[in-house]
């Protein structure tokens, strides 16, 4: 599949509502219906699988470097992975058999620090987004990367390589978190809208 500034979606096909995205794991961030999935590569083709099931399959950490969890909700009934443009796969399937309502979605990435922010027309980069039917719940990370990690500490408020202040110390002032590389490509992608 083609992608373009760094992510692609899972959502109906109503209008996203990007505001609403939670940034906080650095690989998928729900939104207050659907989700975006952060690649690697700013520009080119990655491989994605989708499965659809009926519960949560067990954890495969073997095969992935990457596995988060999050909840995502369709409001039209019509779910699909997409990435913005005309040639998404038409072998990836609906999401969300059940209709609209709440889902849980495994999203699985490997290579993703191949080639950060790169273009690649070769796919160095796979996914698999498994998806079922459950309740909203918090978000989870499965297996983390430094590139999750980095994004967790952003997202706490931390400044990432800086020491943190021992518990009997009167912690700092906390500066504003910086950009990271996926802020900063979606905020593009934000003003061209």
């Amino acid at each position: 599949m083609f992608v373009n500034d760094g992510m692609f979606a899972v959502s109906d096909d109503a209008e996203e509502p990007v505001e609403t995205a939670r940034w906080s794991n650095g690989l998928a961030a729900p939104m207050e219906y659907g989700a975006w999935i952060l690649t690697g590569i700013n520009t080119g083709n990655v491989r994605v699988r989708a499965e659809v099931l009926d519960a949560a399959p067990s954890v495969d950490t073997a095969s992935w470097d990457e596995i988060v969890e999050i909840s995502v909700q369709s409001v039209l009934g019509d779910l699909r992975i997409h990435s913005g443009y005309e040639i998404t796969p038409d072998n990836l399937p609906v999401l969300n058999p059940r209709g609209p309502d709440w889902y849980r979605m495994r999203v699985h990435a490997r290579g993703r620090s191949v080639n950060p922010d790169g273009v690649s027309q070769e796919p160095v980069e796979d996914y698999l987004i498994t998806i079922w039917p459950r309740e909203q719940a918090a978000s989870e990370v499965l297996r983390t990367s430094e590139r999750i990690e980095e994004a967790l500490r952003i997202s706490a408020g931390e400044t990432p390589g800086k020491p943190q202040p021992r518990p009997d110390q009167e912690p700092a002032p906390k500066p504003a978190a910086p950009a990271t590389a996926e802020r900063a490509r979606l905020l593009r992608h934000l003003k061209r809208d």
